[in-house]
This record gives C-alpha cells, structure tokens and sequence, in this order.
C-alpha cells in the first residue's frame, strides 16, 4: 500500500513566477515552513494509503476520461489552520464548472461535497501554537493582491506520495490522463 492523492501540475512558467512572487516571504525567519516549488500543486483527491496502485490507477483513468480542461490562474492567497496557501481562479464559469467536475469525479470520499472544494496550492505550512498563524496572516495580507498568468489545465495527475527524510515527501507521478478540448 502507499500514500496516493490526484492533482492538477502547475506549468513551470507558472511555478517560476510564483516562485519570484514569494521570494522575499521565504527568506524571512520565522515558523513557517515553505513547501518547495517542485512540490507545488492543486489536489483534486486524497486516497491515502487504503489500497493498491493498480486498482487506484485504473479507477483514475476512469474517472478523469472524458472530463473537460480548465483555464485557470493562481490568485490571492488565504490560510487554513496550518496552512498557507495560494488560490485557483477559474477564468470563467464553464472553467468553473470543469475545475468543479474534476473535484467530484476525482475525490474518492463519497462523504465530501462538493462544495468543500477550495482550489489552491499549498505554500507554507507551520506547526500549531508555533506563531506560525500570526506570520501566515501577514503574508496572506502581502499576497492579497497577487494574480498569476493565464493556463490551461490540460491533464490531471495522479501521484504517490513517500516520506523521505526532513525536507518532507516525495510526490512521483503514476499516470496522467489529457483532458478534453483545450478551452479558449
């Protein structure tokens, strides 16, 4: 068994330019721990470690054939308790719809809603009571405004997740699936 989950990759230009946007952030000390670039995502689903690759990959290909692409751009940022993180903004509401449809068909818990659904890609985690929070509140006011360029999500992808030592997991990805048409 391992540690599976579903996600849309950020493109590289993508990844660089929040990178630069985030850099003055990451260089200050403080509690909050910064996710890696490469490591950056938006997850559709979690599986956890509750059964085998093969079945969680032919249950992917299936869920995710046929869904639509989706023309997004990273926008403004906000926290959960733990996490910093940078929002995912549909450009329309038939991106909308299609970002929306990849979630449900993708999220193996029957239990979630599918307005539970927040895209965004984590950036910054920190412990409890560690004054992470005060930090992450600072940074979410410095990132309030931020707005990346335009993309086309074209594929999802489907990821195994393993511990390897202090600097936090290494995501692989199983398979991909293309989606259909490119919109815009």
């Amino acid at each position: 068994m391992v540690r599976l989950f579903s996600a849309i990759e950020l493109p590289a230009a993508v990844r660089a330019e929040l990178a630069e946007r985030l850099r003055g952030l990451r260089a200050q000390e403080g509690p909050l721990r910064w996710v890696p670039p490469e490591r950056w995502h938006i997850t559709l689903g979690f599986y956890g470690d509750r059964e085998h690759v093969d079945r969680r990959g032919v249950w992917f290909r299936r869920q995710a054939a046929g869904l639509a692409a989706a023309r997004l751009r990273l926008r403004g940022a906000g926290r959960f308790p733990g996490v910093l993180w940078i929002g995912a903004a549909p450009e329309d509401h038939r991106d909308a719809s299609a970002l929306r449809a990849m979630a449900g068909a993708l999220n193996a818990d029957d239990n979630a809603s599918g307005h539970d659904f927040h895209p965004h890609v984590t950036v910054a985690r920190w412990r409890r009571g560690a004054g992470g929070g005060h930090r992450a509140v600072h940074a979410v006011a410095e990132l309030a405004e931020f707005t990346g360029r335009w993309w086309t999500a074209g594929e999802v992808v489907l990821y195994r997740s393993d511990q390897k030592g202090p600097s936090g997991p290494v995501y692989t990805p199983l398979d991909r699936v293309t989606l259909a048409g490119e919109q815009g």
